[in-house]
C-alpha cells in the first residue's frame, strides 16, 4: 500500500509531521509558515490544487490543507523549541573550547558537526537579515505605513504600484543610504567578527554588488516580470519591451542635450538592459522561494569574495560556503523532485551572477576615473585600487 501526502498526494509520505502523514516538503512549509508566523492571499475566487507534481502552490491553499489534514501548530512551536535547545547547547560547546571565535552573541557554527536541524537555523538567520534589509528599504522607499513594517516579514519591500520610472540623469549608482543599510546586512553575515579589518571591508565591498543585481532580480521576478520591467533596488524600473536604443545609433545625437547626456545615457541604460537575459530571465526560471533566495545571496557573497580574501577569511569562507551548500542541499532534497537537477542549477546561476560582477568591477573603474557622473564617495573608496 503506498502510503500518500495529506496535503499534496505526494508518495513519498513514510511518516506523520506535526500530527498528520504528510511529505518532507509539506512539513517543511508547514514549519516554516508558524515559525516565521507567515499569512498568505490566495489570488485565486476558489480553492487552488495542491499537487506535488506543480512546481509553484498557493502557499494559502497549502497551507488550509496542512490545518485541514491535522497538523498541528503547537507541534511545530515545541520542536522549534528543542531545535533551539541544541543549538544552543553546541555554541556553548565550542565556545568552552575556544572562547576568543565567538566573543558575538550570533550564531558562528562552523561546517563540521552541524546537523539538519541546526541548517535550518542558519537558513533562517540569513532570512531575517535578508527580511531586516527590506523593511529597512520599503521604509526609504515607499510611503508604507509603520504598522505594515512589524505585521509581517518583509519578502519584498516593493510592489508594482511603488515603482518609478528609472531616471538615467540623477542615477547615481548606489546612495548613502544604501551603503548603510547594506552594511547592517553584511554585518549580519556568520563568523563576519572573525574576519580581518580589510577582509570585512572585501565582503562589504562584494556584498554590496551582489545585493545590486541579486536583489534586482528577485524583485522583478516577484512583482514586474511580467510587464518586462527591471525593478532596481532603488524602486525605480526599467521598460526591456521591444528593444530600448543604445545612444550609438546615428539618429540618437539628436535626442540629447549635448554629447555627455548621451555619454551619460550610453554608460548606465544599456548595460541595466542587457540585465534581463543575462540574469534576470536566468534567474527567474529557478522560481526560488524566499529563504531559498536569501541562503543562495550569502553563498554568493562569500563565494565571489573567497579569493580576495587572506588565509584567515579564506578559511572562515570556506567553512561558510560549505554549510550553505549543505542548507540548500537540505531544501532541494525536501522540496524538489529533482534534487541533483535543482542544486546543478543554482551552481550555473552562480557563474551568471559573478561575470556580472566583474563586468560591474571594470565599468565602475572606468566611470569613476573618468568621472562619467557623480557617484557617492563610498564607491569612489570601495573602487579604490580594485580590480578583478
Amino acid at each position: 500500500m503506498i502510503l500518500t501526502c495529506a496535503v499534496c498526494e505526494s508518495p513519498t509520505a513514510q511518516s506523520a509531521h506535526f500530527g498528520a502523514r504528510t511529505c518532507k516538503a509539506c512539513a517543511a512549509f508547514f514549519r516554516r509558515t508558524v515559525s516565521a508566523k507567515l499569512v498568505y492571499k490566495c489570488r485565486e475566487e476558489a480553492s487552488c490544487t495542491i499537487h506535488y507534481e506543480k512546481r509553484m502552490l498557493c502557499r494559502k491553499c497549502r497551507y488550509d490543507k496542512c490545518i485541514a489534514a491535522g497538523m498541528s501548530r503547537n507541534l511545530v512551536q515545541s520542536m522549534r523549541a528543542t531545535a533551539h535547545t541544541l543549538l544552543v547547547s553546541q555554541c556553548s560547546a565550542e565556545k568552552n573550547c575556544n572562547p576568543s571565535t565567538f566573543d558575538s552573541p550570533r550564531i558562528s557554527p562552523s561546517d563540521r558537526g552541524i546537523g539538519t536541524e541546526e541548517r535550518k537555523c542558519v537558513v533562517e538567520h540569513y532570512t531575517r537579515i535578508e527580511a531586516d534589509l527590506n523593511s529597512r528599504r520599503r521604509m526609504l522607499y515607499t510611503n508604507t505605513k509603520m504598522s505594515n513594517i512589524f505585521t509581517t516579514r518583509c519578502e519584498c519591500p516593493f510592489e508594482k504600484q511603488d515603482l518609478k520610472p528609472f531616471n538615467y540623469k540623477t542615477f547615481v549608482g548606489n546612495s548613502r543610504s544604501d551603503f548603510i543599510m547594506l552594511y547592517g546586512y553584511t554585518t549580519g553575515f556568520m563568523q563576519f567578527d572573525d574576519l580581518d579589518p580589510a577582509e570585512k571591508q572585501t565582503l562589504y565591498r562584494y556584498t554590496c554588488a551582489v545585493d545590486m543585481f541579486l536583489n534586482s532580480a528577485y524583485f522583478t521576478s516577484r512583482i514586474s516580470f511580467n510587464e518586462k520591467r527591471i525593478a532596481t533596488i532603488g524602486c525605480e524600473y526599467i521598460c526591456v519591451e521591444g528593444t530600448p536604443m543604445t545612444g550609438d545609433e546615428p539618429w540618437a545625437q539628436h535626442l540629447f542635450a549635448n554629447r555627455e547626456d548621451q555619454d551619460r545615457y550610453k554608460s548606465i541604460v544599456p548595460r541595466h538592459v542587457a540585465l534581463w537575459k543575462s540574469l534576470i530571465v536566468p534567474f527567474h526560471r529557478l522560481r526560488l522561494q524566499f529563504d531559498e533566495f536569501c541562503a543562495l545571496k550569502a553563498l554568493i557573497c562569500w563565494h565571489i569574495s573567497h579569493y580576495k580574501l587572506g588565509a584567515n577569511g579564506r578559511r572562515i569562507c570556506s567553512n561558510q560556503r560549505n554549510l550553505i551548500i549543505k542548507c540548500l542541499n537540505d531544501m532541494a532534497c525536501e522540496r524538489s523532485s529533482c534534487p541533483e537537477e535543482w542544486m546543478g542549477n543554482l551552481i550555473l546561476f552562480i557563474s551568471c551572477v559573478v561575470k556580472e560582477i566583474i563586468e560591474l568591477v571594470n565599468s565602475l573603474v572606468m566611470i569613476t576615473f573618468f568621472n562619467i557622473f557623480d557617484c557617492d564617495s563610498v564607491i569612489k573608496d570601495l573602487m579604490e585600487n580594485e580590480s578583478y
